[in-house]
């Protein structure tokens, strides 16, 4: 099908997709990304919240989803101009 806006195309904050994915978002989820916000890496924020590594990195994944973002800077970005953290 066809776009008509490029790939890397966002909605801007505030629109409707914003908040339905922002309450698809759980808790634990924006645990991790409030320490990913202190500069935390997946270990260490693993053994924070006592999980592993990779469940961390899973949790970050789908935040980004949820987001529409790559990465886990944008995905920080992202959640404080949406007021997440």
């Amino acid at each position: 099908p066809y776009r008509d806006e490029p790939r890397s195309f966002r909605p801007q904050a505030g629109t409707d997709h914003d908040q339905v994915s922002a309450r698809l978002i759980t808790e634990r989820q924006l645990q991790c990304l409030a320490w990913v916000q202190e500069g935390k890496s997946a270990t260490d924020i693993g053994a924070i919240l006592g999980l592993s590594g990779r469940t961390v990195e899973k949790h970050i994944i789908k935040v980004c989803g949820h987001l529409g973002v790559k990465t886990r800077v944008q995905a920080v970005v992202r959640a404080r101009e949406l007021g997440l953290i």
